[in-house]
């Protein structure tokens, strides 16, 4: 049963989940480059100057490290039960249905939520920026006015919707659709990045002098301004390297590097899951991060280090927002290559808002297929193969967060990242001693490996949840990465509870019915 799904139909009333295996291993890959966000690198490097002494390469790399394990111990799960939902299908058949529904449940509320948030970053930290850029560079008022416009409540709304609506749609339109478009805007955004590299090697080697270039925008002495501001603040001179403040910056590249892991949500749709998944996740937290480590390193030789430390606490002197995207562009000292460079930061950030979809639709299908919910939202179109009633719930949600997050104050922009945490700490402590407590579930499935002894799961296990709970730690104690603690905490292990609080009711309702959903969990769901 760990390894296998069942010959006949069993409990299940259903064939199958009406889903079909239309991604490869190259568009994992591609999922977990876009999931991980390196358009994120825009408000983690404008936050550094809020930890100092830290160093961004040296967090990053630890950020790589934490990933590896949570990836690694996500992917072999995937690889032994490979059918779409994420966690909920595994934890719910070998932990306890109870604590897989009520932890799939909080993973899929905060990723609608962030499908709202997602739809939100695409406005302030891709449009608005771009748009700044060009029209700086142009003097064209009309488009830093419209910049500032994406900034505001009603623009990042606008934006925010825009996205949302075009990323439903192509989740609508099948996986294969959605991820043919995404691979395409995969490869633009890579030839984007590997342009921005050269851009700023040029600046870094004084081919292309960016203090020059921003003086002749912001006036003369701008660049000089902006240091003298920041050591009027107090940010300069720079601090000593200091490991603590390094560790406490861990959690900015975590926050985009660890979530590659939601493309286990759709593992029954990979046409070889047991690569497709390992490779997929983990090669694409490695790769991104590498990536993230030589911008940050390129940003802080070509820009000056005390100009980023100054700049991402006191901003600049011109009308537009002072992040990275913005200062590329002045480097270039060209409107084309303007345009050019920043289409990474925008096709990303626009990508990235699909790639909550999955996560969320798959387990509201798994749930259904269960019965553990609406069986409506295990309905899948025959045409195109997609859960469209698990896509509008979705949708819904994403605009309600977007609308909260753009017109009142309640919500924070990474208030969620602390219930992913725990979600990553149950299933890499469950990993660490999986292969002992189910010993015949682990030897009869394909994961039954080890290294020097030890189950490679375990191994994984371990490393991932070490990084995990550090990372719930510092995120009940940062001020500057979560601004309402309270309300991430509290709000998190809510969610939780209304899962837990939802899987009895369903259970107890099944059961008037005459249905034992024990029985279900007992099976693999139908693929």
């Amino acid at each position: 049963m760990a390894t296998n799904a069942p010959t006949t139909r069993g409990v299940f009333t259903r064939a199958s989940s009406g889903l079909v295996r239309q991604v490869r291993t190259s568009d994992v890959l591609y999922f977990g480059f876009t999931t991980i966000a390196l358009s994120y690198i825009v408000f983690t490097i404008a936050s550094w100057s809020a930890y100092p002494g830290a160093s961004m390469e040296l967090a990053t790399l630890i950020a790589i490290a934490g990933a590896v394990g949570i990836g690694a111990s996500y992917a072999l799960f995937a690889a032994m039960y490979p059918r779409s939902g994420g966690e909920y299908v595994f934890l719910s058949r070998t932990l306890h249905p109870l604590v897989g529904f009520a932890l799939s449940f909080s993973f899929a509320f905060w990723q609608m939520f962030y499908y709202g948030l997602n739809g939100a970053f695409f406005s302030q930290f891709a449009l608005s920026p771009t748009l700044a850029a060009i029209g700086v560079q142009l003097g064209n008022a009309s488009l830093v006015d419209a910049a500032n416009w994406f900034g505001s409540g009603v623009g990042t709304f606008a934006g925010g919707a825009f996205l949302i609506a075009l990323m439903s749609f192509l989740h609508w339109r099948g996986a294969g659709t959605y991820f043919r478009w995404q691979r395409w805007a995969a490869w633009m955004a890579i030839t984007s990045i590997g342009l921005t590299i050269l851009v700023l090697l040029l600046s870094a080697v004084n081919v292309l002098n960016f203090k020059s270039n921003f003086d002749g925008l912001a006036g003369a002495g701008g660049y000089d301004g902006v240091l003298a501001a920041g050591t009027e603040a107090g940010v300069l001179p720079a601090a000593p390297f200091d490991l603590t403040q390094t560790l406490y910056f861990v959690l900015w590249p975590a926050f985009s590097i660890w979530f590659a892991i939601t493309a286990t949500s759709f593992s029954g749709e990979v046409r070889n899951v047991q690569r497709g998944m390992l490779v997929g996740i983990v090669g694409s937290q490695i790769l991104t991060g590498v990536v993230f480590i030589v911008m940050m390193f390129l940003y802080r030789t070509a820009f000056g280090n005390d100009f980023l430390l100054a700049a991402g606490a006191v901003g600049t002197s011109m009308d537009a927002p002072p992040f990275v995207p913005f200062f590329t562009a002045i480097a270039g000292g060209n409107v084309l290559l303007s345009v050019l460079m920043s289409l990474w930061v925008v096709l990303i950030a626009l990508f990235v808002g699909g790639t909550v979809v999955p996560y969320a639709t798959r387990a509201l299908l798994a749930w259904g297929i269960d019965r553990v919910a609406p069986s409506a939202l295990a309905e899948v179109n025959d045409r195109y193969h997609s859960p469209h009633w698990a896509i509008a719930v979705t949708t819904v949600v994403g605009l309600v967060i977007l609308g909260l997050y753009c017109f009142t104050d309640l919500l924070g922009i990474v208030s969620g990242f602390f219930a992913f945490a725990v979600s990553f700490a149950v299933v890499c402590l469950w990993a660490v001693v999986f292969p002992y407590v189910r010993r015949e579930q682990f030897e009869n499935s394909p994961i039954a490996k080890r290294w020097g002894g030890i189950p490679v799961l375990t191994l994984a296990g371990v490393l991932g949840s070490a990084f995990s709970l550090f990372g719930a730690w510092r995120l009940t104690e940062d001020p500057v990465f979560t601004i309402d603690r309270g309300f991430a905490v509290v709000a998190a292990f809510a969610v939780i509870a209304i899962g837990a609080a939802w899987y009895v009711v369903a259970t107890a309702y099944r059961r008037s019915q005459g249905v034992d959903l024990g029985t279900r969990f007992r099976e693999i769901p139908v693929e």
